[in-house]
């Protein structure tokens, strides 16, 4: 699949992490969204090296939502890097105790995957307290960058997206394309399906050239507008 271009300048660089994703938010002030498993800190740490930047350098980590392929890495990022962690406000409690979110399947693929993981206990090695924590739409012009966290529920209840003036969208897994070059799909897991579908609709309507996802992608906005037709 060809990957969607955006006709501004792209300031997100992804950092694949095996199955899942972490970006890299580029500016003067540089924001990490998402952290993948537990043990991915190396490779983030090795990705911020390559763009030139010491660990310091990084000023604010975003976690989507509390999933620990997305939250694992969180302790171990913000106590190399010092930068604060921001939530939102309904996920805090399993960040504070090391905890994962609910994953209710959606589909069969999502019954099936959770019989490979299985249930996740609280890890409070995993623990760390977010510095920030909003339930409100919430600009990122303090961290140099000129864009919008927006709450964005379904996947679960606190989910959150990341929309750039660049045309650029992290959607974290309220879209997902779960194997190399799948289409854009909705999520196999949701705590309210109904919820997701209006939140794709919102992001849709800041009208992104390119929306990142968790899992596989980039997508085009037609591609994504497709699933909620």
């Amino acid at each position: 699949m060809d990957e969607p271009v955006t006709s501004r300048v792209s300031i997100v660089k992804a950092i694949p992490l095996g199955h899942v994703n972490a970006f890299l938010i580029r500016g003067a002030r540089p924001v990490l969204v998402d952290t993948g498993l537990p043990g991915s800190a190396p490779k983030i740490l090795s990705a911020l090296q390559e763009e030139g930047l010491k660990p310091w350098d990084l000023a604010l980590i975003i976690i989507t939502h509390a999933h620990l392929d997305h939250s694992g890495g969180a302790a171990a990022l913000s106590g190399a890097t010092g930068a604060p962690v921001l939530v939102h406000a309904r996920e805090a409690d399993y960040l504070c105790t090391g905890a994962s979110a609910p994953t209710p399947p959606t589909a069969l693929l999502g019954y099936l995957l959770r019989l490979m993981i299985g249930k996740h206990a609280p890890a409070p090695e995993l623990a760390v307290r977010p510095v920030i924590r909003i339930d409100a739409p919430y600009r990122l012009g303090a961290f140099s960058v000129d864009g919008t966290i927006i709450p964005t529920p379904g996947h679960t209840n606190g989910s959150l997206s990341v929309s750039l003036a660049t045309g650029e969208c992290i959607a974290g897994d309220l879209i997902t394309g779960m194997f190399p070059a799948a289409r854009p799909r909705l999520p196999v897991f949701a705590e309210d399906p109904e919820a997701a579908v209006k939140s794709i609709r919102m992001i849709l309507d800041t009208n992104p050239e390119i929306i990142y996802a968790g899992h596989g992608g980039p997508f085009s906005q037609e591609q994504v507008e497709a699933l909620v037709r």
